[in-house]
């Protein structure tokens, strides 16, 4: 892959709320209209990205239903061609409590096949959708949330609960470590990390606090797993009043229980708030996009910056999604533009040694005493 990164772009005709990529690269769309928009129909859709020609090729879509919400959450299984969508159904079946929000569907052939209905909420409110939707790293659970707060752990055996929904406040976000053990849930003012097994919570972390006068909102949480083996917990925290985007890691230990974490690094990326936030699937790179509508890319263990790239997008940037090799990152938003950018081959950033420390502090010395005696001298002269 080239160092410097291409960005391919493709007109799809309908805003995009959510989008993953199948196993085999091919990236998978859901969007539409609000339920009350008739002149915009509700759709998946399939695409390929030929990054050599610089092509993005629509495969083949599905109308959905205009009786039934817009599909607002997808993912992708990570082995299976097996799509995981959040649709609400119509409102008389929302009001009387027989909402088959999640729907699953086969992606091998060349449609969108039905292949299953459930529920994950009692809610009977017709405004309230399923906002996040999950795959653990092999696909042996997927988690949902709801917009009134509800989380739904499933076993996808038999797409039963693992254990009781549990209904929690303001949650923004949700994913699973990589030995599939723990699911942390990201509230808008904690970390809420659920042991799968039991379902007992076995930390919470509280908003970092950047300093006294400052209030944060978490908004995105994610682990990441390199390929030594060392796995982080990360949360991008946005302080509420100040356009600036933080992310905070912590390092899993590898023996032992590695809970509770402890000592987070916290590291500020960008003067706006971000609204989107990916890690890629080496776990060496964090992606993220603010306000601004720039898209940044960060070294995943010291969270330095690589690479920003300006003004993307026309409209906000609600999703990042890395293809499984990494290579790839797609983004999209509001504005009926679906866009892939090249990721470049980042050079490995490394920590600098005792040596280098020891050797910047000495000429940061030399330089400041070689500055002071130039200003003693002028006030000797009279010159200063």
């Amino acid at each position: 892959m080239s160092n410097n990164p291409i960005i391919i772009k493709e007109l799809v005709n309908f805003p995009i709320y959510s989008l993953d990529f199948t196993k085999n690269d091919r990236l998978i769309l859901s969007g539409g209209g609000p339920g009350n928009d008739k002149n915009l129909k509700n759709y998946l859709a399939s695409f390929s990205i030929n990054t050599k020609t610089r092509k993005i090729t629509r495969n083949y879509y599905l109308v959905l239903s205009e009786k039934e919400d817009s599909p607002m959450s997808i993912a992708c299984h990570p082995s299976l061609p097996l799509l995981a969508v959040g649709i609400n159904s119509t409102t008389e079946e929302i009001k009387a409590g027989e909402n088959e929000n999640l729907r699953l569907y086969i992606t091998n052939k060349e449609n969108f096949e039905l292949e299953s209905k459930h529920s994950t909420t009692l809610c009977n409110d017709p405004k309230e959708y399923q906002k996040v939707t999950r795959f653990s790293r092999s696909g042996n659970y997927l988690v949902t949330v709801f917009s009134d707060n509800v989380v739904s752990l499933l076993d996808t055996k038999n797409w039963k609960l693992v254990f009781p929904a549990v209904r929690l406040k303001n949650v923004q976000d949700a994913d699973f470590d990589a030995n599939e053990k723990h699911l942390v849930v990201a509230t808008s003012n904690t970390l809420i990390i659920f042991d799968i097994d039991s379902g007992v919570v076995v930390q919470v972390i509280d908003n970092p606090k950047l300093n006294k006068n400052t209030e944060c909102e978490i908004r995105a949480c994610r682990y990441g797993i390199n390929k030594k083996g060392v796995q982080r917990l990360y949360a991008v925290v946005n302080p509420v009043t100040k356009g600036r985007g933080f992310i905070c890691s912590w390092k899993l230990r590898k023996r032992g229980n590695p809970y509770p974490l402890t000592k987070a690094n916290i590291a500020g990326v960008s003067r706006r708030s971000i609204t989107s936030f990916a890690v890629d699937p080496t776990g060496e790179i964090l992606a993220y996009a603010t306000t601004d509508l720039c898209v940044g890319f960060i070294d995943a263990e010291q969270l330095k910056p690589l690479l920003k790239l300006e003004k993307v997008n026309e409209f906000s940037i609600d999703n990042l999604k890395f293809n499984r090799a990494g290579n790839l990152l797609a983004i999209a938003g509001a504005d009926h533009y679906l866009k892939v950018i090249t990721v470049p081959e980042f050079k490995k950033q490394q920590p600098e040694s005792t040596f280098e420390t020891t050797l910047y502090m000495f000429l940061d010395m030399l330089l400041f005493a070689f500055l002071m005696d130039i200003i003693v001298k002028m006030v000797d002269q009279g010159t200063l």
